[in-house]
């Protein structure tokens, strides 16, 4: 299994809601559909005045992932309503392979 993960920075709690419903309303979605797909989620962690955003997905494997980042592994998939919003945000993902865990080969 492969981890997928994204981080970014949210100036408001607005912003993270409306990125969370963002991401269930259509993201998630889409990527639920993929085959190879696992699971995601979105967490937050306030800072001093916002919030540290990570966005993780798991994956089957790599050519699985492949299909949802449209064949560009290190660079975030970042629409422009989200580059908007967001205070600032990481422009390449990182990627964990599971060693240990439920579902892990």
């Amino acid at each position: 299994m492969i981890i997928r993960s994204w981080r970014a920075i949210a100036p408001t709690q607005q912003v993270v809601d409306d990125y969370a419903a963002h991401l269930e309303r259509s993201t998630f979605k889409e990527m639920a559909e993929l085959p190879g797909f696992i699971s995601a989620s979105l967490s937050k962690k306030l800072l001093v005045d916002n919030y540290e955003l990570l966005v993780m997905s798991v994956w089957e494997s790599m050519d699985a992932v492949k299909q949802f980042s449209r064949g560009t592994l290190e660079d975030a998939v970042v629409k422009p309503q989200t580059q908007k919003v967001l205070e600032s945000y990481d422009p390449k993902v990182e990627y964990f392979e599971v060693l240990v865990g439920p579902g892990a080969n």
